[in-house]
C-alpha cells in the first residue's frame, strides 16, 4: 500500500465513513477509493485538495510528507542551501510559498537576525531532546 493510501484508508475509517459514503462525498464511484487506498490509482491534484480540506488535513500529511495532520512542510533555498521548514497550521493557518518563505528569510537577515545561526540551534536542541 502506498503512505497516500494508508493515510486515507485511516482518516476514513476514523470518522466512520464506509467507502461508499466517502465515496458518495466526493462524487466518484465506490471503486475508485479501493483503489486509492489499495494503491493501484492516485487522485489527480484537484481531488487531493478536495480530499485533504475534507478531511482537514494538510496535503503534506496525506502524501506522506510529514507524520502530523496538522504541519505543512516547506521546501526552499536559501543562501545556496536547501532547507525542509514545517509550519504548524494551527498557529499560522496562512498559505506560504517557497519563495515567500525565501523573501521572508531574506528579510529577518536584513534586519539582523542570522537565520543560519536559528536554525542550527532549533537543530540542535531537536536532538538533545
Amino acid at each position: 500500500m502506498s503512505k497516500f493510501g494508508d493515510r486515507l484508508k485511516y482518516l476514513r475509517e476514523n470518522k466512520q465513513l464506509l467507502s461508499k459514503e466517502f465515496a458518495k462525498e466526493m462524487n466518484v464511484e465506490p471503486a475508485t477509493v479501493t483503489n486509492w487506498e489499495k494503491g493501484k490509482r492516485f487522485p489527480k491534484d484537484d481531488m487531493l485538495v478536495k480530499i485533504a480540506d475534507y478531511f482537514d488535513v494538510t496535503l503534506d500529511y496525506l502524501l506522506g510528507r510529514t507524520d502530523s495532520s496538522n504541519i505543512k512542510t516547506i521546501d526552499t533555498n536559501f543562501k545556496d542551501d536547501q532547507y525542509t521548514i514545517e509550519i504548524n497550521k494551527d498557529i499560522y493557518p496562512h498559505d506560504i510559498t517557497p519563495n515567500e518563505l525565501k523573501e521572508l528569510m531574506e528579510q529577518l537577515e536584513t534586519v539582523g537576525f542570522d537565520v543560519e545561526k536559528l536554525i542550527k540551534k532549533i537543530k540542535d536542541k531537536r536532538e538533545d531532546d
